[in-house]
C-alpha cells in the first residue's frame, strides 16, 4: 500500500515539475547562435558579439490559431517588434525601449497548430526558417521584411554594449517577450548579412516557381508575338533581356465587340514569356495580351496590347 502511494505521489510530482517548466517557458523567447530545436533546445545564449548569427524561439501560451481567435484562419499575422533598451537620462528614471524594427510575419499551414514560433533574427543563408511557405515575410520594393530588416537594424548600432528586446503580438495582444545583449566595436557586417539574406529570401520565394504549358501551339503566331513584343516600348523599358520561351496560354482567340452595336472591334489572345536577364537570372512575364483589329471584314496584324506582373524563376525550371 505504501509502495502504491509512493508511486502515485511520485507521478504527481513529475507532472507538477513538467507543468512548472512549461509555465516558465510560456511567454518567453529564447536565443542561440545556432538554429534551435524547440522540442529540445540546446546551446542557448543571452549575449552575442557583433557579427554573430542569432536565432530565437518564442514559446506561446496557446497555439497560434487559438491565439488569433480564429481556428479556421488560413494564415495569422504575427507582429514582431525589436527594441533597444536605452539607459535613463536621469538617475530617478527607468530604462526605456526604443523601437528599432517592426515586421509582420504571416504564419500558415502546420505552423498554426504550434505553441511555439521560430524567429530567425540573423540566420545563415543555409539554415533559415523565414521566407518559407508557412513562415512568410512580405517584400517592400526590393527588400524583404523580417531577418533582412533585423540585420539592417543591428547594423545601425553604435560601438559598445546593447540590450535588444524582442516582443511578439498576435491579434494585438502580447504573447511572448525576450531579450539578449550584444556588444562590439563595429556592427556594419550586419549590412552585408542583410544583402545576403535578401538574395536568399528571393531564391526561397521562387525556387519552386513553374512555367505554364501551352494551351495552343502555333509557330507562326508565336514568332509574330515575339517580334511585336520586342518592338514595344514596354519591352525596351521594362522587360529587356533575352526572350527564351513563349507559350500561348489561351486555347483560342477571344472576340471583343462594341457593347451597343455588337460590331466586332478586335480579337485578343494571351501568352506568357520567359526572359533571361543580363545578370543571368530569369523572369516570367505573365498575361501578355496581343490583339488584332477587325477592319474590312478581316483581322489585321498582331499587336502588343499589355503585360501582367512578372515573377522570378530559376532558369532550369522553364523547361519543366
Amino acid at each position: 500500500m505504501k509502495t502504491k502511494e509512493f508511486f502515485v505521489l511520485f507521478f504527481f510530482f513529475i507532472v507538477l515539475i513538467a507543468s512548472n517548466l512549461y509555465s516558465q517557458n510560456s511567454g518567453e523567447i529564447i536565443f542561440s547562435n545556432k538554429l534551435i530545436d524547440p522540442i529540445k533546445p540546446v546551446n542557448l545564449a543571452s549575449s552575442f558579439n557583433a557579427g554573430d548569427n542569432i536565432y530565437s524561439v518564442a514559446f506561446l501560451p496557446n497555439t497560434i490559431a487559438a491565439l488569433s481567435k480564429n481556428q479556421n484562419a488560413k494564415y495569422v499575422d504575427v507582429e514582431i517588434f525589436l527594441y533597444e533598451l536605452k539607459p535613463p537620462l536621469y538617475d530617478y528614471q527607468q530604462p526605456f525601449e526604443e523601437q528599432i524594427d517592426f515586421s509582420n510575419l504571416k504564419v500558415s499551414g502546420d505552423a498554426l497548430s504550434n505553441k511555439f514560433l521560430m524567429i530567425d533574427i540573423i540566420p545563415t543563408t543555409e539554415s533559415i526558417t523565414a521566407y518559407t511557405e508557412n513562415l512568410a515575410y512580405e517584400k517592400f520594393g526590393k527588400e524583404f521584411y523580417g531577418p533582412v530588416k533585423y540585420a539592417q537594424a543591428l547594423g545601425r548600432l553604435t560601438p559598445g554594449d546593447h540590450t535588444i528586446v524582442v516582443k511578439i503580438s498576435i491579434n494585438y495582444e502580447s504573447v511572448a517577450e525576450g531579450k539578449f545583449k550584444i556588444n562590439g566595436n563595429d556592427f556594419s557586417s550586419y549590412n552585408d548579412f542583410a544583402n545576403k539574406l535578401n538574395e536568399a529570401a528571393d531564391y526561397l520565394k521562387y525556387k519552386d516557381a513553374g512555367f505554364p504549358t501551352a494551351a495552343m501551339n502555333d509557330n507562326k503566331l508565336e514568332a509574330e508575338m515575339i517580334a511585336v513584343l520586342k518592338n514595344s516600348q514596354t519591352y525596351k523599358e521594362r522587360i529587356k533581356g533575352q526572350v527564351i520561351k513563349l507559350v500561348i496560354i489561351d486555347p483560342d482567340w477571344m472576340i471583343r465587340r462594341n457593347e451597343i452595336t455588337g460590331i466586332i472591334l478586335h480579337r485578343y489572345i494571351r501568352a506568357t514569356v520567359a526572359v533571361k536577364n543580363d545578370d543571368g537570372t530569369c523572369t516570367v512575364w505573365q498575361l501578355i495580351t496581343f490583339q488584332q483589329d477587325y477592319v474590312g471584314n478581316k483581322f489585321g496584324k498582331t499587336k502588343f496590347d499589355g503585360v501582367g506582373d512578372p515573377y522570378k524563376i530559376p532558369c532550369e525550371n522553364i523547361g519543366k
